[in-house]
């Protein structure tokens, strides 16, 4: 699995996850935000190799 998507901000984390989800492309989520503090850590997204590609292009058009 290659990371596609890092954030601190849970909002944009969970747009990205809707984006990859609606493109049927599969993805594993890491979540190291330390949940007493919520502003250590981050949000992350892992997809296969096949998929990095196509994962990043969608969601960098996104956040533009």
């Amino acid at each position: 699995m290659e990371l596609v998507f890092q954030t601190v901000d849970v909002f944009q984390f969970e747009q990205a996850k809707l984006i990859l989800d609606s493109a049927d492309i599969p993805f594993l989520e890491r979540n190291t935000v330390v949940s007493m503090y919520n502003n250590f850590g981050t949000y992350e997204l892992y997809v296969s190799s096949q998929h990095l590609l196509g994962a990043k292009e969608l969601i960098e058009n996104a956040f533009k």
